[in-house]
């Protein structure tokens, strides 16, 4: 499915196969450089939607964001971009930490679980991100989704092209498309 064609379907755990929740003590691990102040990301859940094949090009993460306080400005009462870009990181985070655990992503292979939250910062990197506001997001109550598009490696690194989109249930909507590029462990 194009991000186009996504972007105009809501965010459900329904349409997947072979749901798993994300358990806290994962999360946390994962979202551990995160202040507390800044951890949006609440709960996740990763499943695989092409015909149920547990595959890198098929999985996909849907989480569940609150914001009761941005954690860099005095309340704008939307999601802004600042904000788009930490819950795609949180949330990319968990899916590439998953794709590591579960041995998904051979773009990824090279790293082991360990290796990912000591690098976590230092080798996943945004070479570019594109992100698009289609109606006002209440920020304190809201769904999103990260997928991966494409993934290559190279020599010394990945590339990973992710999709990425946010929900709201008054139809507020935000999406985008980031390039990652992941250092070699």
């Amino acid at each position: 499915m194009s991000p186009l064609t996504l972007a105009n379907h809501r965010i459900a755990t329904s349409t997947l196969c072979q749901v798993s929740d994300i358990d806290d003590a994962f999360l946390r691990q994962v979202l551990k450089p995160y202040r507390p102040s800044c951890q949006y990301l609440k709960r996740v859940h990763v499943g695989f939607e092409t015909e149920c094949t547990r595959t890198w090009d098929s999985i996909v993460a849907i989480g569940e964001f609150e914001i009761d306080r941005s954690c860099y400005i005095d309340d704008t009462g939307h999601f802004n971009a600042v904000e788009f870009n930490i819950c795609y990181n949180q949330l990319a985070y968990v899916l590439l930490a998953t794709c590591v655990r579960e041995s998904l992503l051979p773009a990824l292979d090279d790293y082991t679980l360990d290796g990912f939250f000591k690098k976590q910062l230092s080798n996943y990197l945004i070479a570019s991100i594109q992100s698009h506001y289609h109606s006002e997001l209440n920020p304190r109550d809201f769904v999103g989704e990260v997928r991966l598009l494409s993934a290559r490696r190279r020599s010394r690194l990945s590339i990973l092209k992710t999709a990425c989109r946010f929900q709201d249930q008054q139809q507020g909507r935000s999406d985008g498309e980031v390039k990652l590029v992941v250092l070699g462990a």
